[in-house]
């Protein structure tokens, strides 16, 4: 009842993501780079977002559900990103058609609205979603490249907009 018209069953695993522990989130505040192993810092503003800290993130990692653990690693890697990394993903649109949901950001795919600080609530969503998921990863990526938030969104604004499904109702990143 709660699908998106663009969302597929998962077919399509081809995202590259090795590694799907999450980032510490003062490693991952500093945009760290696990790729290249040197530092970029990416300055992104909060909004209304509280960042979890590692406690929380490892705690809510170690008790993801049955359909996260059973993913491939490179969508485990999305998941894991959408918990260490809110302060990004609410300010990115998805183009799944989750509006249809009530979805407000990319974040939402993956955890249902999080105002409470330390309550993590795994959506299962972005488990049979290759565009939530693909959407994820590219920010992460672009993140971990350098790149600021106004870039990423543009970057996800270009590759997945203007197609069937709209784009959630998200507000641009401050500049």
């Amino acid at each position: 009842s709660a699908s998106a018209a663009g969302c597929s069953s998962g077919a399509d695993h081809a995202t590259a993501m090795a590694d799907p522990t999450p980032m510490a989130p003062a490693t991952a505040a500093a945009g760290a780079s696990a790729a290249g192993g040197a530092l970029v810092t990416v300055q992104v503003p909060l909004g209304a977002m509280t960042m979890p800290t590692q406690a929380e993130v490892s705690a809510a990692w170690a008790a993801r559900p049955d359909f996260v653990k059973a993913l491939p690693s490179d969508w485990q890697g999305a998941y894991s990103f959408a918990l260490a990394r809110p302060d990004v993903l609410q300010w990115i649109p998805c183009y799944c058609g989750c509006t249809g949901i009530e979805h407000r950001s990319n974040l939402d795919c993956f955890f249902v609205r999080r105002e409470v600080k330390g309550t993590f609530q795994y959506e299962e969503h972005a488990s049979y979603c290759d565009i939530c998921v693909k959407t994820a990863n590219l920010a992460q990526q672009m993140l971990r490249d350098g790149a600021s938030m106004v870039q990423i969104r543009a970057a996800v604004d270009a590759q997945f907009g203007g197609g069937a499904a709209p784009g959630t109702d998200t507000p641009m990143p401050p500049a």
